[in-house]
């Protein structure tokens, strides 16, 4: 695990620039004054959830005052976010930290539900936290890498692309097999419009783009609307992948019995709420059409 290095006499100097003795750094920790006193003097290391609250009480920044040397991996965004592994039960809405064990220790990946609450949890992007739960399984993936924020400047245009795109963003970075997608679009489309191979080309880049309707079979196998593979516009991109990863957190929560939680008061209230949002986002035109 790549941890923060923690220098005692750093944190030392820290604090008295900051007017702060031992015991005011230990109360406003929650520890005793010999905890303070023992990480001072190199004498013990604190539980690396407990830095960014450290480096919070002295003013400090955290990238600053605890250096990491090497990119995040999954238990490093936890404890960046002050967490302990017990803590994000609350944010998975799950009994048990077990997932998020076996994940941090690269023996069983997150769900997509636990990817989009963790990252909102941690503070960081899905790409991120996906890129971050790859180091823990012990691939090498470069600092660069998991800064892919979805930006108006980012233009994803060949299926390959937004085949990736889908890959990193919703799949947990695993996509079903060809074959798979081949029989989920043609079987939802009703027609026998994919194969195994031509899958294979579209997402290798092999073949750069295909017809209309082979197009909107891949979008039902993925479970996204047509003019995802469509269009080259961004703004788009971003729409779809991020109600599709809304919608599979929810649709979990809902077949765990979460919905029976949600009054039918409440059911109108956000429907009406969510058919104005996209309505704003989408603009209309003078009859309430879309423009």
């Amino acid at each position: 695990m790549p941890e923060r290095v923690f220098d005692g006499g750093k944190l030392r100097d820290c604090r008295v620039v900051k007017r702060l003795s031992q015991s005011d750094l230990a109360a406003g920790l929650n520890v005793k004054t010999n905890a303070v006193y023992r990480w001072e003097n190199q004498l013990a290391t604190p539980p690396q959830e407990r830095l960014p609250a450290i480096a919070a009480m002295v003013g400090a920044e955290l990238d600053e005052l605890f250096p990491r040397l090497e990119p995040p991996n999954l238990a490093d965004l936890r404890c960046d976010a002050g967490m302990r592994q017990s803590d994000t039960t609350r944010c998975t809405n799950t009994a048990s930290p077990m997932p998020i064990r076996a994940a941090e220790q690269g023996k069983r990946a997150l769900s997509d539900e636990a990817v989009t609450a963790l990252a909102a949890a941690y503070n960081v992007t899905r790409a991120e936290l996906l890129a971050a739960q790859r180091r823990s399984f012990s691939h090498d993936v470069p600092d660069s890498e998991p800064v892919k924020k979805t930006s108006s400047s980012q233009v994803v245009s060949t299926v390959a692309e937004k085949l990736k795109y889908l890959q990193t963003e919703i799949h947990d970075g695993v996509v079903p097999s060809d074959a798979d997608l081949a029989s989920a679009g043609n079987r939802k489309s009703g027609r026998a419009l994919l194969t195994e191979d031509l899958v294979r080309d579209l997402r290798t880049g092999t073949l750069p783009t295909a017809p209309d309707d082979v197009l909107d079979a891949l979008a039902l196998a993925f479970d996204v609307p047509p003019v995802f593979f469509r269009s080259s516009d961004p703004e788009i991109d971003r729409l779809v992948v991020s109600a599709r990863a809304v919608r599979s957190q929810y649709t979990v929560m809902a077949a765990r019995g979460g919905e029976r939680e949600i009054s039918q008061e409440a059911r109108d209230q956000l429907r009406d709420f969510i058919s104005d949002t996209m309505a704003e986002i989408l603009g209309t035109d003078a009859d309430g059409m879309p423009t």
